[in-house]
C-alpha cells in the first residue's frame, strides 16, 4: 500500500495542503493508501524545535513512498534570521538524491506543459560548487553536467510524450560548454528512440512562451533554465497555483521507502499568509501527480484531475483568477469543492 508523509511547511503550505490532507485521509481511511502527518518542516519547525528538517520527520518520509510537501520561506510573524529557508527542501533532495524534476503547467482540458529539468547538477550543484563572497571578494558557482545527468533528464519526460505533444530541448549552446553537451546527449538519445526533437535556445523558447498559448510539448532543460521557463509558463496559465512540481529519484529508492516528492509551485507567498485568498489549485495538481506516480492509486488521479478542472470551471473563482473587484471563493471553499467533486467522480474513474 501506497505510504504519503504531509510536510505542509510554511506560508501557505498549511492553507493549500488541508484540503488535499483531507481527501487523503478519506482515502487512507477506506484503505486505499496510508498517510501520515503533518509532520513539522522548513522556517516554522527551526523557529519551534530548532531544526528546519527535524529527525523524526526525516524518518517519517524514509518509512513513505512519497511525500506531499507545501512550502518553504518566512513569513510575517514568523523570523528565522540565521537560517536558510530553503534548506530542508535542499537537505531532502539530497538525502533522496530526488536528481530530476518534473513540472507540468496546467492548460484546461489539453495535456499539460510539461518542463523536466536537472535538480541536483548544472546549476543546481551542491554545496562543494559554490564559493561565497568573503571580505568583498568575487563569489563563485560551477555549474558542471556529465552525460549520466542529461539522459535521465530525457529518459524521464519520455512517458510524457503522449497525445501528439513535441520534444523540445532548451539550452544556450551558443554560449555555454554545458549546454553544447547537452544538445549532443539530447540529440543522441531521442534518436536511439526514434523521437523527433526541436532545439531553442532559452531566450527564444522564453519569447515563444510569452508570445504564443502555452504549446503542447514536453520541455527537457537544465535546473536553472527550467526554474525561469516554469514561473514564466505559469503566468501565461494564469496564476502560479497553475503548476505541479515533482522532485524524482530515477530508480529503486536510495533510502528507506521514499523515492518522490510532489508540491505546488508557488511557495510560500508571505503576502497571501491568513487572509484565506491562496489558490490551493497547485496543491491538487501535485497531489493528482503523486497519485499516478504509482499503479496502486493511478485511477484516483483521474478522478481528482476531473473534480478539479470542474471546481475551476465554477463560480466564484479563487483571488488569484477571479476579475479585479469581483467575489471570490476562498482557500477552504475552493477545497470543499474539489473534495466535493471528487467524491462524485471517484466511483467513475478507470480501474
Amino acid at each position: 500500500m501506497i505510504r504519503f508523509a504531509i510536510l505542509p511547511g510554511d506560508g501557505i503550505g498549511p492553507e493549500v495542503l488541508e484540503g488535499p490532507r483531507a481527501l487523503l485521509q478519506q482515502l487512507s481511511a477506506r484503505a486505499r493508501l496510508r498517510v501520515t502527518g503533518p509532520w513539522p518542516v522548513g522556517a516554522s519547525a527551526w523557529v519551534e524545535l530548532g531544526e528546519g528538517l527535524p529527525k523524526r520527520t526525516l524518518e517519517a518520509c524514509e518509512e513513505a513512498d512519497v511525500i506531499l510537501f507545501g512550502a518553504v520561506g518566512v513569513y510575517p510573524g514568523l523570523e528565522a534570521e540565521g537560517y536558510r529557508t530553503e534548506q530542508a527542501l535542499l537537505d531532502l533532495r539530497e538525502h533522496f538524491d530526488l536528481s530530476v524534476s518534473i513540472r507540468r503547467i496546467w492548460r484546461g482540458g489539453e495535456a499539460p506543459l510539461t518542463v523536466v529539468r536537472n535538480l541536483l547538477g548544472g546549476a543546481y550543484g551542491g554545496r562543494d560548487s559554490r564559493d561565497e563572497s568573503e571580505a568583498g571578494g568575487p563569489a563563485t558557482d560551477r555549474v558542471s553536467l556529465s552525460p549520466r545527468q542529461i539522459e535521465q533528464v530525457v529518459e524521464m519526460a519520455l512517458p510524457d510524450l503522449d497525445n501528439g505533444r513535441q520534444l523540445w530541448s532548451v539550452d544556450k549552446a551558443n554560449l555555454l560548454a554545458t549546454s553544447r553537451l547537452w544538445r549532443k546527449v539530447v540529440d543522441r538519445v531521442a534518436k536511439e528512440r526514434g523521437i523527433a526533437c526541436r532545439h531553442l535556445y532559452v531566450d527564444r523558447c522564453a519569447f515563444e512562451l510569452a508570445r504564443h498559448p502555452l504549446p503542447a510539448a514536453v520541455i527537457v532543460t537544465e535546473g536553472l533554465f527550467g526554474d525561469i521557463l516554469t514561473d514564466l509558463a505559469a503566468a501565461r496559465a494564469g496564476s502560479m497555483a497553475l503548476c505541479s512540481s515533482a522532485s524524482l529519484h530515477p530508480g529503486k529508492p536510495l533510502r528507506g521507502r521514499c523515492m518522490c516528492l510532489f508540491e505546488p509551485l508557488h511557495g510560500s507567498a508571505p503576502r497571501l499568509v491568513g487572509n484565506a485568498m491562496a489558490n490551493p489549485a497547485g496543491a491538487y495538481l501535485a497531489l493528482a501527480d503523486a497519485l499516478a506516480w504509482f499503479s496502486e492509486t493511478s485511477d484516483l488521479s483521474h478522478a481528482l484531475r476531473l473534480a478539479l478542472a470542474r471546481a475551476l470551471e465554477e463560480e466564484p473563482a479563487t483571488a488569484d483568477l477571479a476579475p479585479a473587484g469581483a467575489a471570490f471563493a476562498s482557500t477552504s471553499e475552493f477545497s470543499e469543492r474539489v473534495n466535493a467533486h471528487f467524491a462524485e467522480l471517484e466511483h467513475e474513474a478507470p480501474k
